[in-house]
C-alpha cells in the first residue's frame, strides 16, 4: 500500500499567543482537553488521553516547550502526536487544519544563527501577520521525549 503524504496540510496550534505549525501526517487526531483523564504524573504529563485504543500521556507546554505542570485556563485542545510506542499529547490554546498551497504561505528554513542543539523548530512562515515555528511531529516527539527523560 502506498502511503500518501500532504505535504501542504498543516496542524495549525496555538500555545500562549505564539503561533506553530506541524504536518497533519505527523498527527493522530485533534481533541478537547475535557477527554484529558488529568493525574499529574511523574514524567511531567498532565493527564492520559484514553480513545482510538491507546493510553496516550498529555502534556502541557509552554511557550518555549518547557514543560508546564499546570494547565492554563486557555488550554482547550490538544493535538496527539504520532509516536512510534504510544500517540504523545500536547495541549493548545486553538487549533485548526490549514492548507499552505491555499493560504498562499511559503515555508523558510530556520536561518543558522537561529538553530538550537534540541529545539524541534525547523522552519519559519507569516501567518496573520504573525511569524509561526514549524516543527515535524518526529522532533516533536523526541523533544518530549527528552522532557521525560529529565523528569525521570
Amino acid at each position: 500500500m502506498t502511503e500518501i503524504h500532504n505535504s501542504h496540510l498543516y496542524v495549525f496550534f496555538v500555545l500562549d499567543g505564539k503561533y506553530f505549525f506541524v504536518p497533519q501526517d505527523d498527527v493522530d487526531s485533534v481533541e478537547i482537553i475535557a477527554d484529558v483523564q488529568r493525574e499529574n504524573a511523574s514524567d511531567g504529563a498532565i493527564g492520559w488521553f484514553f480513545g482510538h485504543g491507546d493510553e496516550s500521556p498529555v502534556f502541557c507546554l509552554a511557550e518555549d516547550f518547557s514543560l508546564l505542570l499546570d494547565v492554563p485556563k486557555k488550554r482547550e485542545y490538544f493535538i496527539l502526536l504520532k509516536a512510534e510506542s504510544q500517540p504523545l499529547g500536547i495541549t493548545c490554546d486553538e487549533v485548526e487544519n490549514i492548507n499552505l498551497l491555499e493560504d498562499h504561505l511559503d515555508l523558510q528554513d530556520l536561518p543558522f544563527m537561529m538553530k538550537k542543539p534540541g529545539s524541534p523548530i525547523s522552519q519559519l512562515l507569516v501567518y496573520q501577520e504573525q511569524i509561526g515555528c514549524v516543527c515535524r511531529g518526529p522532533a516533536l516527539v523526541k523533544h518530549l521525549q527528552s522532557l521525560i527523560e529529565q523528569n525521570q
